[in-house]
Formats: C-alpha cells, structure tokens, sequence
C-alpha cells in the first residue's frame, strides 16, 4: 500500500516520524531551548545547566549540569548535537526493570563550526548552538546566543490620547496591537498631533522604521497612527468621535 498512515491503531510510528510531525507542529518554535540550559564559565571549563530544547522535532533534556572544557585560545560555539551516524544501544534485558537505553545519539560538546543538516530530510548530523565562546589561554567569554531561545509573549499597555488604550503584544521580534477601543472625547486631525507617550524599549521599531497603527470605527470613520523608532506615538490622520468603537490592527520589526 503507498499510502502511509502513523497516527492510527496497530501502526508502526519511529522516531522519524515522530520528529517531522513535531517539528512541522512547532514551526518556528522548533530549535529552541525551552526552559534552563543556561551555559557558564569558570577558568576553561564550560558548565551547561539542566534544562529542556525541541531541536529538530526532538525533545532534548539536560538532567544535571553538565561540564565541559574549552582548549586555549579557540573561537567556537557551546552546542547540544544531534548524530545519527552513532548507533543506540542498551544495557539489561529488554521487558525487566534492568532494561535501560543508551543514546549515542545525542551528547553537549565545543565545536569550531556549525553543521546543520536537516534530520527530517535524509540529513544525519544537527549541532545546535546554546552559546558561542572565545577562549585564552586561562578564561572563556561566552555570548548567548538569543535565536536559539524560546522567547516569551510580552505585553505593554499604550495610551493613544483621548481616553484610548491599546495593548501591545511582542513575541519572535514582532509587535502586534490589536483590540477595540473608543474614545472619551472627540479628535481629529489632518496635520499630525504627537500624543507625548512613548513605547517602551522592547517594543520600538527597527531602527530608522516607523510602525502604524489603523482604527477603523463602526462608523466609517478612522484613524492612523505611526510609532517612530525612538519610541514617539503620533496621530497622523482620521477623526474619531464619542460613542463609536474603533477596531485597532498594526505589526512591525523590533530589534
């Protein structure tokens, strides 16, 4: 039969499998750490603390702090790798209590370059990066490396002038405002009013960009607003009056 079904009774589901379906489920989530993992440094030995990653659609977890040590002088990065080249094995008799696994598989070490084939394409070998490192000849200077972490949902709450505030939503280098509000008094312009609020840092535009925010009213009216990359809100068009609720909708790049 070509027709392949895994998520069905009595199917043969492999740890193949199992990772394409989470990886493409994970989406951007997926070669993240999720939780811990945090890597110090102390002389030339390299301490990864306990934690958790999806790497590749695999769930990977650090159970102890794991040590490390870097040679002198050396520029690399501190990486989980994955390596199905190796062969898993077991110690005991499967079906008793002294059955255990053996992953050959997977293992915490320094390397010099990055190889990252994609495992649920044919590839065998992914080293993910927690952390670079340069090294002397008698210290480490580590550098976290912030793409390789899962970055939580943040929210700011924005007043827009006239009674009128709107949530921000910031995750993965992108804010969103989004939500309904209405006005407590009446404003419109045509030549731009700077509302003398600013956004905090982590919500600014890149820098050089501008951000907009659209208010459309259940009354054919609207507004516009943009947010400057030194955080500044400005109304630059629209009216908007008592009474009506205006739908916000805008997005932009952070740093």
């Amino acid at each position: 039969m070509a027709l392949q079904g895994y998520q069905f009774d009595k199917a043969k589901v492999t740890p193949e499998a199992d990772a394409q379906l989470y990886s493409y489920l994970a989406q951007s989530s997926d070669n993240k750490v999720i939780s811990g993992l945090t890597v110090t440094a102390t002389g030339l030995n390299v301490y990864v603390s306990s934690g958790k990653a999806l790497v590749q659609g695999r769930l990977i977890e650090n159970v102890q702090q794991a040590q490390l040590t870097a040679q002198a002088n050396k520029i690399g990065y501190v990486c989980i790798t994955i390596d199905l080249t190796q062969n898993n094995t077991s110690t005991g008799t499967p079906g008793t209590s002294n059955y255990a696994p053996v992953n050959n598989q997977l293992r915490l070490e320094l390397v010099d370059v990055l190889n990252q084939q994609d495992l649920n394409s044919g590839g065998l070998i992914y080293t993910f990066p927690l952390y670079s490192y340069t090294s002397t000849g008698t210290s480490v200077a580590l550098t976290k490396l912030d793409k390789s972490f899962f970055k939580k949902t943040e929210t700011a709450t924005i007043d827009l002038g006239w009674g009128m505030s709107v949530v921000f939503t910031k995750k993965d280098g992108l804010v969103f405002a989004n939500g309904e509000i209405t006005p407590a008094s009446n404003v419109g312009t045509s030549g731009g009013i700077v509302v003398g609020v600013r956004v905090p840092d982590g919500f600014k535009p890149l820098s050089g960009r501008v951000g907009t925010i659209k208010l459309q009213g259940n009354n054919g009216q609207w507004g516009s607003y943009v947010v400057t990359s030194d955080g500044n809100i400005k109304l630059i068009t629209g009216g908007m009056n008592v009474g009506y609720t205006f739908h916000v909708n805008g997005a932009w790049v952070v740093e």
